[in-house]
């Protein structure tokens, strides 16, 4: 055969499956057809062979995406714990120093106004933190040609919590600032 198709003496065109083109040459260990990896940035064209040879491996390249994936929720349900469980610490330590609202009764956490002032500051520097951090990862991902997607979804899931955990714990730090 010579790559023409016999009824129309023509060469073969290339076939479209709707997402992108595949021709009949392409090697089935290049063909990475997860959807999510269609959005990534694609490296530059090799040119010379030793750019082919020092390319990144296909199947490397498929396991370093499921892995950013990973890491992308890892670090949401991190970022979530983590808020909660420094907070939880921090206000056992403020019940632990004590102060003048827990000895006339009116408190049982935030006893001073000190501990008012600083326990919602220092706890919503976690989430400040976590959407700071993803926000540098999904940029450093998009750069290294790594799936970069559930970072944006990430992204955008800690930015609302991160308002939410503010909009709630300074509600007890500007009335302290006022006193």
């Amino acid at each position: 055969m010579n790559g023409r198709d016999p009824e129309t003496n023509s060469p073969q065109r290339p076939q479209s499956d709707g997402r992108r083109r595949r021709y009949f040459l392409d090697h089935p260990e290049n063909d990475l057809t997860a959807d999510a990896d269609f959005a990534n940035r694609r490296p530059p064209a090799p040119r010379t062979a030793e750019e082919v040879a020092s390319s990144t491996d296909p199947v490397l390249q498929a396991d370093r995406n499921t892995m950013s994936t990973r890491q992308a929720f890892t670090w949401l349900f991190g970022t979530i714990i983590a808020t909660v469980v420094v907070a939880y610490v921090l206000a056992w330590v403020a019940r632990l120093m004590g102060g003048p609202v827990c000895d006339a009764g009116d408190a049982l956490w935030l006893c001073s106004r000190s501990s008012q002032i600083w326990w919602p500051l220092v706890t919503s520097l976690v989430p400040a933190a976590g959407v700071i951090g993803c926000a540098i990862i999904m940029v450093r991902k998009l750069n290294s040609f790594t799936r970069w997607r559930p970072w944006m979804g990430v992204f955008w899931v800690l930015i609302p919590f991160a308002m939410m955990w503010m909009l709630q714990t300074w509600q007890i730090f500007i009335p302290a600032l006022t006193d």
